[in-house]
């Protein structure tokens, strides 16, 4: 049977999801599947309302997944699910964690456990986004810990939100090469997003660059089995879920 050890249930933000699902079954273990409900990102602004949206949308399907015997439910994108405030994200996931009898986490907590079992601590970010400023830039402050990391640098490839499953592997590539020569002392490097075809890159960078990496189909698969008592070792995607 499909997903006889585990079925990951993910919310994912873009109307249009390609390159999450199809990097996580080439690092998924067997017999882990994956349980994905889309939701109605296509422009990343606060004006846009979509966010909001999502979030609404992301919290009706978790009760879905629920039912369909989901075994974890992943809430994606720190935009979407901060778009109310930490408080409300931290309370909503808590009170349906307790309704619905399985762990409900999300993409953002993946990356700070990430580091923290990484050991991360001088942080640089390449994402596909717009520089901050633009009109379609939405922050997400929440992308590293404050209390444990510094964030200190970050490249933008400049791309919509809804063209991201378009960009060649080769862009985050050479910002995160970029990144790292302008900046030396960082430890790690995210690749922020699951929605960008990054994951194949992981080990390359680890290995040239002498860094961790922390990419989001790796950090939401890594975390998602964790916290479900799966200690698979799987290798070709960096450290954290070859040696974590």
């Amino acid at each position: 049977m499909y997903g006889h050890r585990a079925r990951i249930g993910y919310t994912s933000p873009p109307i249009v999801t390609e390159v999450f699902p199809y990097e996580f079954y080439k690092m998924a273990p067997p017999g882990v599947t994956l349980a994905l409900t889309t939701l109605m990102v296509a422009r990343h602004s606060k004006e846009s309302g979509e966010a909001e949206e999502s979030w609404n949308h992301a919290v009706r399907a978790a009760r879905e997944m629920a039912r369909a015997k989901a075994d974890i439910i992943v809430f994606g994108g720190g935009p979407v699910v901060y778009s109310g405030g930490a408080r409300r994200a931290h309370d909503t996931m808590a009170a349906l964690q307790e309704e619905l009898g399985v762990p409900v986490t999300n993409s953002t907590t993946a990356y700070h456990q990430a580091d923290a079992v990484l050991g991360a601590r001088l942080v640089g970010s390449v994402t596909y986004a717009s520089t901050p400023g633009s009109a379609d830039h939405l922050p997400n402050e929440r992308f590293t810990d404050p209390d444990k990391t510094t964030m200190v640098a970050q490249k933008f490839a400049g791309v919509p939100f809804v063209e991201v499953g378009t960009i060649p592997t080769e862009v985050p590539l050479q910002l995160a090469r970029e990144l790292k020569q302008e900046h030396p002392e960082i430890d790690t490097i995210h690749l922020g997003s699951p929605h960008w075809a990054a994951g194949a890159i992981i080990d390359t960078l680890e290995q040239e660059l002498g860094v961790n990496v922390v990419q989001g189909s790796q950090a939401i698969l890594w975390w998602a089995l964790r916290s479900l008592g799966i200690e698979d070792r799987i290798e070709g995607y960096g450290k954290l879920l070859r040696e974590h």
